[in-house]
């Protein structure tokens, strides 16, 4: 074991030993070991996961940690997990979102039941409900966007349809279907009304010099001045069309970047 990990290890056992100390009689779900938050923000964030626990049965944690100390944050964030598990009993049902403060970098971790709420494409919508508010420095928001997800993901799963490409496709897709008759309709009918309108002047010709008119051509011809050709780059797209998620070895999913 490499010292950077045995260093990393300490910290995290002496942040959670702390903690347990602070908060003996209580379970915590929101640590705030870079020093961000401020004590209500703590307090109000800690009951909405605690509430959203309670309901789904699933965890849901935030943490922030000072730094990397040369790991991959999804390094970090099982380690983390461990710790959790040693000093709070946390369960295989968990879903944690960890910033490293500074390298700023995050990782979205999930197990058990959480790999099920939390697919590949569920982890991607959930990151960017939340770093618009961390690109800019809001940490409290930033968290709140993110265990409202929580909830909201939480919840289809429960009900038998975790968020994944075909919930967000299927909804979006059917919704534009409906949108794009009405429209058609509404342009259709004003287009009509319109032409009705002119009509009613109309009146049918009786003389046959009604329909005559008079053309007077002197010349005419066709001239080739131009060409306008426009291309598009389009560039290849990652394959989201599978959905799931991809699991580790240990039984983990993870969604890591930068905010």
């Amino acid at each position: 074991m490499t010292k950077k990990i045995i260093s990393i290890i300490f910290a995290i056992v002496l942040v959670f030993g702390l903690s347990v100390c602070a908060y003996a009689e209580e379970q915590r779900f929101v640590f705030d070991e870079a020093s961000i938050l401020t004590y209500d923000e703590i307090e109000e964030l800690n009951a909405k996961a605690k509430e959203i626990t309670e309901t789904y049965g699933c965890e849901v944690y935030a943490i922030t940690f000072p730094g990397l100390d040369g790991n991959e944050a999804w390094e970090l964030n099982e380690m983390l997990y461990a710790e959790l598990k040693e000093y709070y009993g946390a369960g295989e049902d968990v879903v944690i979102l960890m910033l490293a403060m500074e390298e700023r970098q995050y990782d979205i971790m999930a197990r058990g039941f959480g790999n099920t709420a939390f697919t590949d494409y569920g982890k991607d919508v959930m990151a960017e409900k939340f770093l618009d508010d961390f690109a800019n420095d809001d940490w409290y928001w930033g968290f709140y966007d993110y265990m409202a997800t929580c909830d909201e993901f939480l919840a289809m799963a429960v009900n038998g349809e975790p968020f994944d490409v075909d919930s967000d496709e299927g909804g979006s897709g059917l919704f534009g279907i409906i949108i794009a008759i009405v429209i058609s309709c509404l342009i259709a009918f004003a287009v009509c009304s319109i032409l009705r309108a002119q009509m009613k002047t109309a009146r049918i010709a009786t003389e046959a010099h009604d329909y005559q008119k008079e053309l007077n051509l002197t010349n005419q011809y066709d001239r080739f001045s131009h060409r306008d050709i426009k291309r598009v780059y389009n560039p290849p797209q990652e394959d989201n069309d599978n959905g799931g998620t991809t699991v580790n070895s240990g039984g983990s999913s993870h969604k890591s970047g930068g905010f």
